[in-house]
């Protein structure tokens, strides 16, 4: 699985762009490589060239100082002795002193004096020639084939005398128009040169370009990486606002089944806080971590690539949560697991809302019941209750017989009492609502239990915050709400105990928590609670939690318990401080005024 960045190009892209940028500088480097080694080649070549030309210059010169001194000591030296003098020379292919003409007058090689010099193919040096090579009395210089071989050929107008000077007697070889010289250079040590030049130039350009080259491949591979690195801070941090806005909780475990993340989601559903400063989550065993329902399924993930949805059950305190719980492997190709996602999802409000349907099909069930059995059973008792009246007037005051007829009459009262209650939960809840203040309705109730909650050893508790907001509710049904749970605590604690009520603002409701340290619930019997006619008492109707229920329900509120067996017992009513709830109330039917 490749991971592109979704604000970054694709990599083909940035590939083919990355591309191009080396060919483009590989091939200006290539160019500049070869235009360095061109140009130093120049330069040698150029100064190869001017050493020679300097080089044949001087000897010219010497040969003319030469010349002029011999002449004015009139020792008898000749311009053919010092020509050939000079001429032994390595580096020295030939001297010829020539006149315009042509005509040797003097020449490294004596044989050739009064002959004509010759060029390419033996061809005569005819004036025409030596006009074209532009002789005048600055020194100049060319490459060509005379004398029989090709030579650095230095030539310039010969001076023989110092300006102004007469001629000596005897010295008719100079005579007439200024004669020219040719000074030929053997070329091997400019072509050596040259060779070595464009060798070096050649390694040195070849490493250069190398070097170029290298150092281009790697700012392309340091730009792939870095490129690689972008995609993959691109990616990080796309995965990161992803899992922070992921609504589900979302656990992520490495190749080994170690945790390397817990989105805040996660947190929140399994009831951790983040870690703290300077701890982590990360890297630990999931068993070290997670609760044991989620550990085991961890373990299950992290043998079978696909775990299927699974639901479990969390509680954390007097919390119970359902999760939904499914996850799988994250593969990298031929490279294996690279580690495993689990994913986490509240079903908790979904499973209230299907107990709440089930509640309230049962309660219309028994409302269809309720009428049924009022209408066949109040006449009959009505009878029953008027005969018993009559009879019992028929006997003396305390006789056996008049007990008899109260004690059916009472029974009949009763009957009529529990139709009347059945008849009650299968019709809309009747509330008049208004703004009161809940912390005087909840210290008033508490009086009135005061002295039995003496008598059974129990200590009541109210704990208010200093500032509640009013909040809109029928104070006669709220006040039968909190006497049925007080009165239901105080039966749970038998030998004593505790009662404490709490009375807080949360958000945008008014949260009333009635607590006892009673026996408990069975988490059995905690499903149906609310369920009319379930009673865990002896004695009892199972109506008055029903009751209850249906009274917060038509305040627009909710209620909720929490119990652990042995461990007491806690309500929590949460009261809207807006009037929504009632508005609520009146589209199911219920009467609001």
């Amino acid at each position: 699985m490749q991971t592109t960045g979704l604000f970054s190009p694709s990599p083909n892209v940035r590939r083919g762009n990355s591309f191009l940028g080396t060919l483009g500088a590989a091939l200006v480097l290539v160019f500049g490589v070869v235009l360095v080694t061109g140009l130093s080649l120049d330069r040698s070549q150029t100064a190869m060239v001017r050493f020679l030309a300097e080089k044949g210059v001087a000897l010219i010169t010497a040969l003319e100082s030469g010349v002029r001194s011999g002449t004015r000591s009139r020792t008898g030296i000749r311009l053919q002795y010092l020509v050939e003098e000079l001429a032994d020379r390595p580096d020295v292919r030939f001297i010829a002193v020539t006149m315009p003409d042509g005509t040797i007058l003097a020449h490294s090689n004596p044989a050739r004096v009064g002959e004509v010099l010759t060029t390419l193919g033996g061809r005569e040096l005819v004036p025409e020639n030596i006009a074209a090579l532009g002789t005048s009395a600055s020194p100049a210089w060319t490459i060509m084939n005379m004398e029989g071989s090709r030579s650095f050929v230095v030539f310039k107008t010969f001076h023989p005398r110092a300006k102004g000077e007469r001629r000596a007697p005897g010295d008719e070889a100079v005579e007439g128009p200024l004669p020219f010289i040719f000074l030929g250079l053997d070329l091997a040590p400019l072509e050596v040169a040259q060779a070595q030049n464009r060798e070096r130039a050649v390694l040195l350009g070849a490493g250069v370009l190398l070097a170029g080259m290298l150092a281009l491949l790697g700012l392309h591979a340091v730009e792939r990486v870095r490129a690689s690195r972008r995609g993959q801070r691109v990616a990080e941090a796309l995965a990161e606002e992803l899992a922070v806005a992921l609504p589900d909780g979302l656990v992520v475990f490495d190749a080994r089944g170690r945790i390397t993340r817990l989105n805040r989601a996660a947190l929140d559903l399994l009831g951790m806080e983040a870690p703290a400063k300077g701890r982590t989550y990360q890297g630990r065993k999931a068993a070290d971590v997670l609760p044991a329902a989620l550990a085991d399924l961890a373990a299950r993930l992290h043998v079978e690539p696909v775990l299927a949805d699974t639901e479990i059950t969390l509680r954390h305190g007097e919390d119970v949560r359902y999760l939904s719980v499914r996850g799988g492997h994250v593969n990298e190709g031929d490279e294996g697991r690279l580690g495993s996602l689990m994913f986490l999802r509240d079903l908790t409000e979904v499973r209230r809302l299907e107990a709440e349907v089930r509640r309230r099909e049962k309660l219309a069930a028994v409302g269809n019941l309720a009428a049924g059995v009022a209408h066949e059973l109040r006449n009959p008792l009505s009878s029953i209750k008027g005969y018993a009246t009559y009879f019992g007037g028929r006997f003396p005051a305390g006789s056996a017989d008049r007990e008899a007829a109260q004690v059916m009459v009472r029974e009949v009262e009763r009957l009529n009492r529990a139709i009347g209650d059945l008849i009650g939960l299968s019709r809309p809840t009747d509330i008049r609502p208004r703004l009161i203040g809940m912390r005087r309705l909840v210290e008033d109730t508490l009086r009135l239990i005061g002295q039995d909650a003496a008598s059974r050893g129990v200590a009541v508790r109210f704990d208010a915050s200093p500032s509640l907001p009013e909040v809109a509710i029928d104070p006669d049904r709220m006040r039968q709400v909190i006497l049925n749970l007080c009165l239901n605590a105080l039966e749970a604690m038998p030998d004593g105990g505790e009662l404490s009520l709490s009375l807080q603002p949360d958000a945008e409701a008014l949260r009333l928590e009635i607590r006892d340290s009673g026996m408990g619930i069975a988490p059995d019997a905690l499903p149906h609670i609310f369920d009319p006619y379930f009673t865990t008492k002896g004695q009892g109707t199972g109506l008055g939690l029903a009751t209850v229920h249906k009274i917060i329900e038509a305040h627009g509120g909710s209620i909720s318990v929490a119990s652990e067996p042995g461990q007491g017992a806690a309500f929590r009513i949460l009261l809207p401080l807006r009037e929504d709830g009632r508005e609520g109330a009146a589209e199911q039917g219920r009467t609001v005024s």
